[in-house]
């Protein structure tokens, strides 16, 4: 296998072209090998020509399925790069980039909105609980996060400007379906550019800072203890009484305060000047969404924000006037509409398509919003009245239009949030948090624009469709438009301003393509081959839209043009011939002068230390695509319709689907038992369909419609953050894919989590599961013989088949999560934290304690590698038995896989430390590159394959019933009452 080795500077440098060659090789077609990208733009990441070039590359091939599921794999990593490099570059490389793949999905767009609102609450300069000074406040970071967070939203508002233009010559067919996504995507590139060119327009016309010595009274930060002995509760708004002097300087909607020493102070005033680097700072107090009262008679203005109040004085009216205006041009600055401006002015300003967006964008977030602060307000309350408090407050939300669950990926089944099902509401009671279990009747197949939609769309197809096109606007177009020529398209390369953009290239500027100035002549080895007809002819056009259609379909002969290269009979659609060179010259062209600088010496990084370029590792996904047949099935609801069905049942003109039921060689029986101890009774396929009847009136079935009725679920959490558990998640999906690649029958169950801000987030709900500390207080859980003993009473004698199943499913999903316990430093393993499902599966959960952070940290009783008591020993049969040689079998296979695939996983988190606030890579235990040192170690890449597996068995040796292990679990037992 490939190892680290501390190869020469040549060596290192041939491995960087030859990991260009992966990525931009002639066979890449649209496998674009996302993981790879991102090491290069980390590797890189002090080039902005080389950044430059893979985000237009990767932005080329956007429109397949493959590689946009990769995008939003690894946003994480694209995002904490977008806030944290701290580069000096005249062009927003990374921030177009994300303005680019926005327009291709508002789903994507909301995804980054949620990460960039945690980064705008980690670097504001209050926190955002008391509004205390905030230790981590970053000028630098806080204004980027800002201004993108504002740009995707306009970019989402005013979407593609010509989308339906383009959409209209398709369905006319004067353009093919290729030359209209060529097009588009050049649409794309240049809004992208106008947004961020405006910006550094804006900046270099910006009036500069305000500043003056002026008379201030700041705010109080009251004591959390000071009020009534709740936990973080937000501060009283209070104000001092005394006014203070200090210099205070407004710029990019932030108001520092700064102390000036009495030996140096004048009297206050706008004209009086210091040097900011000989003062301390006192106050920086964000304007953000402030709301700025006029100036009264005293000249004193109230400066009104989210978290509290404070007043500044000035010294004449002409002052107050000035820093009036300036406050509230600050206060607006970051945000798009002005929470000033009422419905009737946005929609004056809009069209019917961009409100449309305006009001999805806004809606769904405020509903996401809406769904955390449930959790929010539970925990303010005391914990005897929680649960009683719950179903009204889920009752008592109001549900927009148009919102769904956005756990999922673009490329996910569309379902549309109807109704809560406000009894169905489940709590976590615990005593710092108060997560909740929320359901939701939700729909897909609804009409959009009078025409019948197949249920299978997915999230980014359904919004195209319903906000990108709209019906009116494209009919006032088709009144405007000259209809042109077929054979007059076909003759001239500047129809529909093809010349224009091929001129202006895809950012704008001249296209350095072949035929115009000659300079990538020689860079054979990078360009996409011309593509010919299957017939081996000239490429004769392909064939154009037309006929009427009475449904909008998913990818499979789509009208919501959203995904390409999607295989129809076995064979990848063709290119379009008319705009092929303009693309393949100005995309995938690599130029000579960036060849050149990966010759240069670069900062070390993961990447400088390998000389050899490891495989792909496909992203195993388990809902659309290259999925689980577990997981997902077919049925026909009449019609000639087939709906996907999941483990949730459907329901279509009052029939019920039930959700899938296979549950491989464990006999119904023994499931029938098992669900009396895991899921209350009823697997998620019998409760859902319950929920179903019941809630069938509320969701407002109606017979003639052919609209599927669903049920959607998720877990709500607040004064939490989940940043460092989705990453972590990442990681252990990202080593399913390792496993899965090596078909090794290691289980693992990933599931979507979803951080919105700093401390509140969404978690999918994981159904047919239970924890072990439920199951062990559940009625009838034998009080003798654990786990065996449980096993042997649900799925029968150890001969039978239904146990062997069950044995082997425990074994399995143990060893997995061994492997990544190890391998990620996962803690914190008390039976609260595992969990079981109806077939015998073990499923980790709550990933706080990660990459070697633990409980108690150096005085941590977990030293085991991993979690192995005498209870899981015994399930599998003890120490001889052969379902305890495979399980060692299957730790040594994985550990090896793991080890020849360490590449992307280092990079992923070399990435992701990089200037982090995740508990896991900060601090003085785990910060300054620690917890990689650290990752890196426990692969053990310096150790000689022949000697592997021997150190994989030890591992497991040192597990076994450690007495650590079972300390741990009896002091959670003492402490929060965890069954052992």
């Amino acid at each position: 296998m490939a190892r680290p080795v501390r190869g020469t500077q040549e060596e290192h440098e041939k491995f960087k072209n030859r990991l260009l060659d992966d990525v931009l090789g002639q066979d890449v077609n649209d496998k674009v090998p996302m993981e790879k990208v991102m090491l290069l733009l980390w590797a890189f990441r002090d080039d902005p020509s080389i950044v430059t070039f893979m985000a237009r590359f990767v932005s080329k091939y956007s429109d397949s399925r493959h590689v946009f599921d990769g995008i939003e794999f690894y946003l994480p990593q694209l995002a904490h790069m977008i806030i944290h490099l701290e580069v000096d570059w005249d062009d927003a490389v990374l921030e177009r980039f994300a303005l680019v793949i926005a327009q291709q999905s508002m789903h994507f767009a909301l995804q980054l909105n949620w990460i960039l609102q945690g980064a705008i609450e980690d670097y504001c300069p209050e926190n955002v609980v008391d509004g205390s000074p905030n230790p981590s406040y970053s000028p630098l970071f806080y204004t980027r996060c800002l201004t993108l967070k504002k740009n995707i939203e306009r970019v989402v508002v005013y979407g593609k400007p010509r989308t339906q233009e383009l959409q209209r010559l398709y369905e006319q067919g004067q353009i093919t379906k290729e030359e209209m996504k060529i097009l588009e995507m050049a649409d794309r590139r240049f809004n992208a550019l106008q947004i961020t060119s405006q910006d550094a327009v804006e900046e270099s016309q910006h009036v500069g800072s305000l500043d003056g010595l002026m008379s201030v009274k700041m705010p109080i930060i009251v004591p959390k203890e000071a009020e009534g002995g709740e936990k973080n509760k937000r501060n009283k708004n209070k104000v001092t009484n005394e006014w203070v002097t200090r210099y205070c300087v407004m710029e990019k909607t932030v108001l520092d305060c700064y102390v000036v020493p009495n030996g140096c102070m004048s009297a206050p005033g706008p004209y009086v000047k210091y040097d900011k680097s000989t003062l301390r700072l006192d106050r920086a107090m964000s304007l953000d969404k402030a709301v700025i009262e006029a100036p009264n008679t005293k000249f004193e203005i109230k400066i009104q924000t989210p978290l509290y109040s404070f007043f500044l004085q000035c010294s004449s009216y002409p002052e107050a006037k000035l820093w009036h205006r300036r406050l509230q041009e600050e206060s607006r600055a970051s945000v798009l509409f002005s929470t000033s401006d009422d419905d009737t002015t946005i929609k004056q300003d809009l069209t019917k398509s961009q409100l449309n967006r305006y009001e999805f964008f806004h809606h769904e977030r405020e509903f996401v919003h809406a769904l955390t602060q449930v959790a929010e307000d539970l925990r303010m309350n005391e914990r005897s009245q929680r649960k009683v408090l719950a179903p009204e407050m889920v009752g008592a939300l109001k549900i927009p239009p148009t919102v769904y669950l956005p756990l999922v990926k673009s490329t996910d089944l569309w379902r549309r949030v109807a109704v809560a099902l406000s009894k169905e509401t489940k709590v976590f009671n615990t005593k710092e948090r108060c997560p909740i279990i929320l359901h939701f009747g939700s729909r897909r197949g609804e009409m959009i624009k009078n025409m019948r939609v197949d249920p299978n769309l997915d999230v980014a197809e359904y919004m195209h469709a319903h906000f990108d096109l709209n019906e009116e606007e494209n009919e006032n177009m088709e009144m405007e438009m000259e209809p042109v020529p077929e054979a007059e398209f076909e003759d001239q390369s500047e129809a529909f301003e093809v010349k224009d953009l091929a001129k202006k290239g895809v950012d704008g500027v001249p296209s350095e393509g072949k035929g115009t100035t000659g300079e990538n002549d020689d860079d054979e080895g990078y360009e996409t081959p011309e593509e010919k007809d299957e017939d081996g002819g000239d490429g004769k056009k392909e064939e154009k839209a037309g006929g009427d259609r009475d449904m909008i379909d998913s990818n499979h002969g789509s009208i919501s043009n959203v995904w390409d290269g999607d295989a129809v009979d076995g064979h990848t659609p063709r290119r379009g011939t008319r705009v092929k060179n303009f693309l393949s010259n100005t995309m995938v062209q690599i130029p000579s002068k960036l060849r050149t600088r990966l010759e240069r010496n670069r900062s070390v990084s993961v990447i400088d230390r390998q000389t050899a370029v490891q495989p792909l590792v496909p992203i195993l996904e388990g809902s659309r695509g290259e999925k689980a047949a577990e997981e997902f099935d077919n049925a026909s609801v009449g019609d000639g319709m087939v709906v996907s069905v999941e483990r949730s049942s459907i329901m279509v003109k009052d029939n019920l689907v039930l959700g899938a039921l296979d549950e491989g060689d464990i006999d119904i029986e023994s499931i029938n038992r098992a669900k009396m101890f895991v899921s209350g009774g009823m697997v998620w396929a019998e409760k859902s369909a319950a929920m179903l009847e019941e809630a069938k009136k509320d969701l407002m079935l109606n017979d003639e419609e052919n609209v599927q009725l669903e049920i959607s679920s998720c877990l709500a959490k607040s004064y939490d953050d989940l940043r460092q558990e989705v990453f972590i998640m990442q990681m252990i999906h990202y080593y399913k894919s390792v496993f899965a690649q090596a078909k090794l029958p290691l289980w693992l169950r990933t599931y979507r989590i979803l951080s919105t801000s700093s401390s509140t987030g969404l978690l999918e709900f994981l159904t047919d599961a239970t924890s072990l500390d439920g199951l062990k207080k559940s009625d009838g859980y034998p009080t003798e013989g654990g786990l065996r003993k449980y096993f042997e009473m649900v799925y029968g004698s150890p001969d039978s088949k239904a146990f062997k199943a069950a044995q082997t499913n425990f074994m399995q999903s143990l060893a997995g999560y061994a492997l990544v316990s190890y391998l990620l430093g996962l803690k914190d393993r008390h039976n609260g934290n595992i969990m079981i499902d109806t077939r015998g599966h073990l499923v980790f959960i709550d990933f706080g304690f990660a990459l070697g952070m633990a409980p108690g940290h150096e005085f941590s009783m977990e030293r085991a590698p991993f979690k192995l008591t005498k209870e899981y020993i015994e399930v599998m049969g003890g120490v001889g038995s052969e379902c305890y040689k495979e399980f060692e079998r299957l730790f040594v296979a994985g550990f090896e896989e793991a080890r020849k695939n360490y590449q992307i996983a280092l990079g992923l988190v070399e990435i992701m430390m990089f200037k982090s606030n995740y508990p896991c890579f900060s601090g003085s235990k785990y910060g300054n590159g620690k917890a990689l040192v650290r990752f890196e170690k426990r692969l053990m890449l310096n150790v000689p394959d022949h000697r592997v597996r021997k150190r994989a068995l030890k591992l497991i040796k040192k597990s076994k019933n450690s007495f650590g292990t079972y300390l741990y679990d009896v002091f959670q037992k003492a402490t929060n009452g965890y069954a052992i």
